[in-house]
């Protein structure tokens, strides 16, 4: 029942795109594995059906938290379901997702061809990039980015952050929906190259 209601927001969410924007989109389902314990920086595609941090909260099975980095404030906004700050999303920001036990999370959605994520120089941006990315690496990401000084994720395994300057560091693996932290040294927009 689930799935059945998950592919009839997905053709909503298609059909809604389809009218509202110019030029080529694509949808997605994907599976997000998250790991108890752990740090999972998740990626949203651009459109989708959550509206705050209770909405994803309510939908992740096991869910313990919803944060994401808050710019203009310096800190991080966390809801548990019942306290916290119950943000609005931002299209193109990622989200820390922490579970109680590991489960995959289905997410449903489509792409926005002509949305530029803003990026701010001097600010941590955290930032969905598109599950279709033509970037396979941190390399690729960085080349991508105008004026970038950095892209960063949170590696889990080794419990650390891997860092590309795009001369120095972990020229990491991109996977698809996961979130990635840029710095850049002028602000301006980007739209991330897909396919």
């Amino acid at each position: 029942m689930r799935n059945k209601a998950l592919l009839l927001i997905a053709a909503a969410l298609l059909l809604a795109v389809g009218t509202v924007t110019a030029g080529s989109n694509m949808g997605f389902k994907i599976s997000i594995p998250l790991t108890a314990g752990y740090r999972n920086f998740v990626a949203l595609p651009y459109f989708n059906q959550y509206t705050d941090a209770n909405s994803v909260f309510n939908d992740i099975p096991n869910c313990q938290s919803v944060t994401r980095w808050d710019n203009p404030s310096g800190s991080w906004q966390t809801w548990n379901g019942a306290r916290g700050i119950n943000f609005t999303l931002n299209k193109g920001e990622s989200l820390l997702i922490q579970v109680n036990a590991n489960t995959n999370w289905v997410v449903v959605g489509a792409h926005d061809p002509t949305f530029a994520l803003p990026l701010t120089a001097g600010y941590r941006n955290f930032v969905s990039v598109p599950y279709h990315s033509t970037a396979t690496n941190a390399n690729d990401l960085f080349n991508q980015i105008p004026n970038c000084q950095s892209v960063t994720r949170w590696d889990n395994p080794s419990g650390s952050w891997q860092t590309w300057n795009g001369a120095r560091g972990t020229d990491f693996t991109f996977t698809p929906g996961e979130g990635i932290l840029v710095q850049v040294n002028s602000s301006g927009n980007w739209i991330p190259a897909h396919y």
